[in-house]
């Protein structure tokens, strides 16, 4: 994944002003543990102008016609919609919830300088409580790695 599209894109939300949390394994890659992914997870607050902003945010990345089909409605009615990226080897992950787990609201989250950014990244207490039950094998990893830097046996 190229760090400077990813800068590109951290820059971008950050000029939309979407109100977001970066999570999955690239949050792990930012909270300080190597870790490999081809997705890029975004958790978006579900206001409607939000979703817009983030789509326009990923637009001015991009510039993909196909952007245009990722509405406010479709992110509400299924919960997460997934855009390929063209010419680039990974996805972006809109999320507004996680079944009944997990919506924006129930995110901590924490700010992290991260690839010349400031990103809005959930905390690694949240990371614990989204991966530990989910029966992935690279979770669990991430589980135990998170645990332990971050001591949170607690969790």
């Amino acid at each position: 994944m190229s760090e400077e599209v990813l800068g590109r894109l951290f820059s971008a939300l950050a000029a939309e002003k979407v109100r977001y949390a970066l999570f999955g394994g690239l949050a792990v890659a930012a909270q300080g543990l190597a870790r490999a992914t081809k997705a890029v997870d975004l958790f978006l607050d579900d206001d409607a102008e939000n979703v817009r902003a983030a789509v326009r945010a990923l637009q001015s990345v991009f510039a993909d016609p196909d952007l245009e089909e990722i509405t406010p409605e479709a992110l509400a009615t299924y919960g997460l919609v997934r855009y390929g990226v063209r010419d680039y080897d990974f996805v972006v992950d809109l999320t507004q919830r996680i079944g009944e787990m997990f919506s924006y609201r129930d995110l901590e989250i924490v700010e992290i300088d991260y690839l010349g950014t400031k990103v809005p990244v959930v905390s690694p207490r949240t990371l614990v409580r989204m991966k530990r039950d989910t029966g992935r094998p690279q979770d669990q990893l991430d589980v135990a790695r998170l645990r332990e830097r971050f001591d949170l046996e607690d969790v």
